[in-house]
Parts: C-alpha cells; structure tokens; sequence
C-alpha cells in the first residue's frame, strides 16, 4: 500500500477534481503489476495495474481509494478486478463521492472476493486531503502561493515584482499551476502584473482562469481579459458586481471568450463564500490563489485558506511602503494570528520553497 501511494503521485498535475490513486497488484509476495491514474478521463489505477500485471488471477490488489462500481469518464473498476480474477482487494479510504461510497467493495464482496479497507487510511486521506475537503464542503481547497523576499516584501517600493525569485522557483509554481483546476488574481496583481496566469508548458492541463474586478476597473488591454488568441487556450471567468461595468463593455468581454459572473454587491468587497460556491458547481476542487495582499488577507480573515506555499529570495527589499503578501486588516492580538501546521521546505536554486496547511480550529 506505501508502494501504491507513491505512485499515486504520479498524476498530481494531471487528474484534478479526480482524486490522486495508485495501484499495486501483487501474488506470492512479490510485485506483478503496477498503476496509477494518470489524467482525467484516463483509465483508474486498478485497470492500470491490473494491465501492467497481465494474467492477475488468484493475485491480491492494493488500491488507496476503494474500487468504483459506478460508470463515470471510465467503466467501474469492480468490473476488471472481478474479470480479471482477483482473490483479494485492500484499500486505503473509502471514496466521499455519493455516487461511489462502499458499492465497489459490496459488489466485490457479493461475488467473494475478500475485501479490507483502512490499510494506511491516514496517510491516503492526508494525500487527498483536497479531494476529501471539496467532496464535504462542497468548496475548492484553497492554495495561496506567493513569491517574497526575505524581509517579506512582495514588491518594491516602487511596485516592481518581476521576479524576486529564480528560474527554479518559478518552474515550480507552474507546477502548482497544473495541479489545480482553477487560478484566481485580484484586481491589484491583475493591473500591476497583467498576467496570463496560465501554467508553462502546460502538458495538457488548462485551469480555468479566475480575473476579480468588484470595480469594473480592469482595462479590455490586460491579456486575461484580451481574445482567445492573446490570453490562449483555456476558460476564463470575470467576476464583478451588477452596475459595475456597462452593457457594451459586458457584451466585449463575451466576444473575447470571457464568461462572466455578476455577485450580489456586499459591503467591503465580493462576497468570497458564494462564489467559492459558485466555482464548486463549476467542478472546481482546487483553485490557486496568486494574488493580491487583499485578496489573501480577505480569505485568510474569513478561513477561506486550507494551505500556503511562500516562495521565499535571499533578498532584502526594503520599505515601508512596499506590500506584504497578505494585506486587509490582520489580526490584532497575536493570540488571533493563524497557526500552520505540516510545515515541509525545499531547496529551489537559491530560493526557499515553505508549504503547510493552515489551521483555523
């Protein structure tokens, strides 16, 4: 099972809102077939594994989430293990989906094969914590990533941002890029930046792109909000308030291949609960936050952050003026102040990559 959890991390850029599952096939002890679910719409592990082992009859299977019996993008995988002939199945979690929960292994168990879950479940339910959260919350697991120099300054006085960190750090930020479905910018980082958001290469994944804009202050220039052949492949969703942009200005964007989203109007700015509600229903598991201050001091203030990743230079910029990465009103006690948990750290050239999982209990 340890086994089949390390590859299940081979599709991490690749099967979003699907969860991360991997699979071993194994008889007399030793290891005859191996799988992991490669992309959406792409065959399961167990199928994968069961392929990769050949003739599996009489073999025992280890799966990190219960076999599916339902069909979705692919047949059940219930189906193959039975065909194929396996003795027995161990997993890890039971699948949240409502239209998977335990009918795989009672299948399974109807036709006599023997079944066992809960093998290494914390460490399966850890890796797909995402999943888990969205399936019962019915919101997106929220990433903040940012990039900061060592005295913890987003830009320079001067608002220059482009780049505090190296080649190596900003690759990886792609990566977080391809891991999710959707990546959402405030309006700030959208006209200081004016960026694509899209991730490079994109080896076939293409995040809906999220552009907030309470204001309408966002002009038609900015690439995001640009035609299909400036801003490139991929959906894109401008989210604002009714009355803040004009009827010929909402009827640009459309042309430009920019789907809107008109909120309530609230108070000191977009309402962030509903339209985490509104990107669930849009099958949106995991949205990258890039930006701005704002925007992540909002979230995090209302526990609308599950994990960080800060991108940290050796650098020293300097400046009172010069932004932070998380603005709004902060916390005024330190016994208010938002604890991480989980913390890992990696080496990027000579830059500090710091992710964790933040803690609002």
């Amino acid at each position: 099972m340890a086994e089949a959890l390390e590859l299940a991390l081979g599709g991490l850029e690749s099967v979003s809102p699907n969860p991360l599952v991997g699979a071993v096939v194994a008889r007399g002890g030793r290891v005859i077939g191996r799988g992991f679910h490669r992309r959406l719409g792409g065959p399961h592990a167990e199928r994968e594994a069961l392929r990769d082992a050949g003739n599996a009859r009489g073999a025992d299977l280890y799966v990190t989430l219960e076999p599916c019996a339902h069909h979705g993008k692919t047949p059940p995988c219930s189906e193959a293990i039975l065909e194929a002939g396996i003795k027995r199945v161990f997993f890890a979690a039971f699948d949240p989906n409502p239209a998977a929960r335990g009918r795989g292994p009672r299948i399974l168990r109807q036709a006599s094969v023997e079944v066992r879950g809960g093998l290494l479940r914390k460490e399966a339910l850890a890796q797909n914590a995402p999943y888990f959260f969205w399936r019962k919350n019915r919101r997106p697991w929220v990433l903040l990533k940012w990039a900061m120099s060592l005295d913890g300054k987003i830009a320079t006085a001067g608002g220059e941002s482009q780049w505090i960190t190296g080649a190596k750090a900003r690759a990886r930020g792609h990566s977080l890029r391809r891991r999710v479905d959707a990546i959402m910018v405030g309006t700030e980082t959208a006209l200081a930046d004016d960026p694509l958001l899209t991730p490079r290469p994109a080896r076939g994944r293409t995040p809906l792109r999220v552009i907030l804009d309470r204001r309408g202050r966002l002009p038609m220039k900015l690439k995001l909000l640009s035609s299909s052949r400036v801003a490139g492949r991929g959906r894109r969703l401008y989210v604002s308030v009714p009355g803040a942009n004009s009827v010929r200005r909402l009827g640009k964007l459309e042309r430009s291949g920019v789907e809107i989203l008109l909120l309530p109007p609230r108070a000191g700015g977009l309402d962030l609960g509903l339209l985490l509600d509104e990107l669930s229903k849009l099958e949106i598991s995991q949205l990258l936050v890039e930006g701005g201050a704002e925007l992540a001091g909002a979230l995090l203030k209302n526990s609308m952050g599950q994990e960080i990743a800060a991108f940290i230079a050796p650098k020293i910029l300097g400046g009172e003026g010069a932004l932070s990465p998380v603005g709004g009103e902060g916390f005024s006690k330190l016994q208010e102040s938002l604890a991480l948990s989980g913390m890992r750290q990696e080496t990027l050239g000579a830059d500090l990559l710091l992710s964790a999982r933040i803690d609002f209990s």
